[in-house]
């Protein structure tokens, strides 16, 4: 999707009609009144409302953002910036995605990943004390998912040696564990670098929200690190079918 276009929260049929008129008006070649109108012609008195508050916001991108959640009318770019304000507050990203219609969601989280690309570029030009593990990290990554790794990418995820490092070093960071103990969890199942370190991040800590960090550490991460790939906001209402996954799991590792 390009990222010039646009987002609107009603993705009922009337709401894909609005869109569907947009998308016809904006690629009119010239101000073609009967154009215009016959278009216009198809959409009800609400869906006119809608199409009003579209081009009116669409018309001012460049404005300042007073409100992080997504508005009618918002660009990917400008819900990237969005979320880039949000970005460290996990409860509040969240709750923002819940709100996103899952196309835009995915366009908006190609920008995240590539923003993390030039994090993840830049951490790797350093020499870290830790740069041995990390070099295990993507040992581990490359035994279970090489065809991604020469790839460099996994659904459309980065996967290059620099991002598997990258991942390895804030799953340390959001289990608050050392390399010792991320690298045995890779060894078991390192699915949890193909994803964005921030979706694990939430996840683990909606995890430790519902059960405490002990708990949601060796009971459930290091018996099935899969488990982290669990939408931070289905945590709570699947705790009890993610702790018991992860005994079974865990029982033949």
């Amino acid at each position: 999707r390009a990222s010039g276009e646009v987002w609107m929260s009603d993705v009922s049929p009337k709401g894909k009609a609005v869109m569907d008129a947009y998308k016809e008006l904006c690629s009119l070649d010239s101000e073609d009144p009967k154009a215009v109108s016959e278009i216009m012609g198809r959409l009800d008195s609400d869906q006119k409302a809608m199409m009003k508050s579209l081009i009116e916001v669409r018309g001012g991108q460049d404005r300042p953002i007073e409100n992080t959640f997504p508005e009618v009318g918002d660009t990917v770019d400008r819900l990237f910036k969005k979320y880039k304000m949000i970005e460290q507050d996990d409860e509040a990203v969240t709750e923002w995605r819940s709100k996103m219609e899952m196309g835009m969601l995915k366009d908006v989280q190609y920008l995240i990943e590539r923003d993390q690309m030039v994090s993840a570029d830049e951490e790797a030009a350093k020499d870290l004390p830790d740069g041995a593990d990390a070099d295990e990290a993507w040992r581990l990554f490359n035994r279970k998912f090489g065809p991604a790794a020469e790839r460099g990418e996994y659904m459309g995820t980065p996967t290059r040696k620099e991002d598997i490092m990258y991942r390895f070093r804030r799953l340390k960071e959001s289990l608050n564990i050392d390399s010792k103990v991320a690298l045995e969890i890779l060894d078991l199942d390192s699915t949890p670098m193909v994803v964005d370190p921030l979706f694990v991040r939430r996840t683990y800590k909606a995890m430790v929200g519902c059960i405490g960090e002990e708990e949601a550490l060796n009971d459930i991460v290091r018996k099935h690190p899969g488990a982290l790939m669990v939408q931070a906001r289905n945590v709570e209402e699947k705790i009890s079918q993610i702790k018991t996954g992860a005994a079974v799991i865990g029982a033949f590792a």
